[in-house]
């Protein structure tokens, strides 16, 4: 019972980081989209492609994490520890973090996409209301709070 609850929470951690990599690639999307717009805005080129950098240092970090919790979980002496709902506690946890830390990703890829719009684009964006229900967008010159390295 324990190997099919495991089971479940990998694929609920998989689920939730392929709904990352997919917003991941639709802000990318959109970005790219934006940009026949209106002229490109000055910007600090080697800044944005290094915060981007570091974001995508972070999903592969997370990605790198659940390939290890599913190779633990196939491991013949994991099935028969006696941890249970440690174990259970731990993933939750762990998946927990994963989810948070997804969450401050993707506001932060917000805030760069906000920052390449042109300023009229970005203008007409708050004229229409659009930033109201996305508070990354919303405040997209605050900077970037990248977490310690454990």
């Amino acid at each position: 019972m324990q190997s099919t609850n495991r089971g479940e929470y990998l694929r609920a951690v998989l689920a939730v980081f392929v709904v990352g990599l997919a917003l991941l690639i639709g802000f990318r999307v959109s970005s790219a989209a934006r940009t026949d717009v209106g002229p490109a805005p000055q910007q600090d080129v080697i800044r944005l492609e290094t915060r981007i950098n570091q974001l995508e240092q972070r999903l592969y970090t997370i990605e790198s994490g659940l390939r290890n919790l599913e190779q633990q979980s196939r491991l013949p002496g994991v099935a028969s520890r006696g941890g249970g709902n440690e174990d259970v506690t731990q993933l939750r946890l762990e998946v927990q973090a994963l989810q948070r830390r997804l969450i401050e990703d993707e506001c932060g890829l917000a805030k760069l996409d906000e920052r390449t719009l042109s300023a009229p684009v970005r203008d007409a964006r708050r004229k229409s209301g659009e930033n109201r229900s996305d508070p990354c967008r919303l405040n997209a010159e605050t900077p970037l709070r990248l977490p310690d390295r454990r």
